[in-house]
């Protein structure tokens, strides 16, 4: 008689950069909530949440993500 085992396989980690899932971040912070945390951050409004710029919109652009909220800041008040 043969037993049967299961074996779960569990992929190793190859580091960054990681894909972002974003069914799984919640976009829930208020526009005017963002706003004031990027005013405060940059001095400017000038974000947008994940999902909603291409990634060649980022290339000319430096920008910070928030992963957590969804959020990609920009550090210039205007897109390059």
């Amino acid at each position: 008689m043969i037993e049967e085992i299961e074996i779960e396989w569990i992929p190793e980690d190859t580091g960054a950069p990681y894909e972002v899932d974003m069914e799984s971040v919640l976009i829930d912070t208020p526009a005017h909530i963002v706003d004031k945390w990027c005013k405060k951050k940059f001095g400017h409004t000038n974000w947008a949440r994940m999902g909603m710029v291409t990634p060649e919109e980022l290339l000319g652009n430096p920008y910070e993500m928030d992963m957590t909220e969804g959020i990609i800041y920009f550090k210039n008040a205007r897109l390059v």
